[in-house]
């Protein structure tokens, strides 16, 4: 496999085609990098397809460490999707180095990208390979959902690397927090799976359309009726790290602030960015401080404590099976309501 780093590390380029894998009397292998991404996946493949994550639900994507037994899995499939823009960096390596012959999916090739909290995007095209074919296809892609395309979608941006640079979050990759993002991710993954998988692209397609119309759904008869309820005033998110700046794009609210000030769970705030965070805090009467489920929380309270603002938990991964965020869209229900309890007081 080439080594490709920047915008989304490794990737595979879809446009220039997978062979199909095998005569379809088995389903397809199919691994996705964490838990969101595999229940889209699951959604898209229906029965046709295996769908594991590598990461478990409530786990930290920015932080897992993969075991033996996953790099197993990893040679082991037909095909691997990942978010992209740095979102799995500890995983890169393992992901290269498990075999030649991978097809690697970046599923964020057609979302414009916002920049971290480290503006180093410049959005020049990475200059490794042709772009012109997978340009084409996120101007299909963006078409078909009947929209314009937008300038710094993934695929034509240099997001850096860790191992090339102190900062991290030069690319925001918590994509999934706008439903729209999900829409190209599903389009995405439909036609990555038709080339793999061609004798079932009937069923990709119409798996597809019903996803897409449940994405619809969820947005405006659900998300956008209770986000009223909140007063432009208090649109205001402080958060555990800079991870929900495409929900605030998309649904009109403010970042004021957060407690690790990174794109990544990864970097390490100072005790003067916490100062500076609380006072943000009390000079703006900011009601609610969020917090991922899967994150070491004792700084959060530490901010909830000195600033009183109320400490709220949100999902930014899928929780097990027995809670309250199995899948995606009940993650984004359960994300939007504790955000109007906490901020339409």
């Amino acid at each position: 496999m080439k080594r490709l780093f920047g915008a989304f590390g490794l990737f595979v380029l879809l446009a220039a085609g997978f062979a199909p894998t095998h005569a379809q009397d088995e389903p397809l292998k199919i691994v996705a990098s964490f838990s969101i991404l595999a229940d889209v996946v699951k959604n898209i493949a229906g029965d046709s397809a295996e769908v594991v994550s590598l990461i478990p639900p409530d786990a930290d994507p920015h932080a897992f460490q993969p075991a033996p037994q996953d790099v197993a899995l990893l040679a082991e499939a037909d095909v691997i999707f990942i978010n992209g823009a740095n979102l799995e960096e500890g995983l890169l390596e393992v992901i290269e180095n498990a075999g030649e012959k991978m097809n690697l999916v970046v599923v964020s090739q057609c979302v414009p990208i916002l920049p971290g909290v480290q503006d180093h995007t410049d959005g020049e095209a990475h200059n490794e390979v042709d772009m012109s074919e997978i340009a084409v296809l996120c101007e299909k892609h963006h078409e078909e959902i009947g929209e314009a395309e937008t300038p710094n979608m993934l695929y034509a941006l240099d997001c850096g690397h860790e191992e090339e640079s102190d900062d991290h979050g030069v690319c925001d990759p918590h994509v999934w927090t706008d439903p729209q993002n999900v829409i190209l991710w599903t389009l995405f993954i439909r036609d990555a799976l038709i080339q793999l998988d061609p004798g079932n692209a009937d069923t990709y397609t119409a798996n597809a359309a019903v996803y897409i119309q449940q994405l619809d759904a969820l947005v405006k008869d659900e998300i956008l009726p209770a986000l009223a309820a909140i007063p432009e005033e208090n649109r205001v998110l402080v958060t555990n790290h800079e991870s929900m700046g495409y929900f605030a794009a998309a649904y009109g609210f403010e970042i004021a602030g957060s407690v690790i000030p990174s794109s990544s769970t990864l970097a390490e705030p100072s005790a003067g960015d916490i100062a500076r965070l609380i006072d943000v805090i009390e000079a703006n009467d900011i009601k609610a401080i969020f917090a991922e489920v899967n994150v070491n929380a004792d700084l959060v309270q530490q901010v909830s404590d000195e600033s009183g603002a109320e400490f709220y938990v949100l999902y930014h991964t899928l929780s097990n099976t027995d809670g309250p965020a199995s899948t995606y869209l009940e993650m984004m229900r359960y994300n939007v309501q504790t955000i109007v309890t906490a901020l339409s007081k």
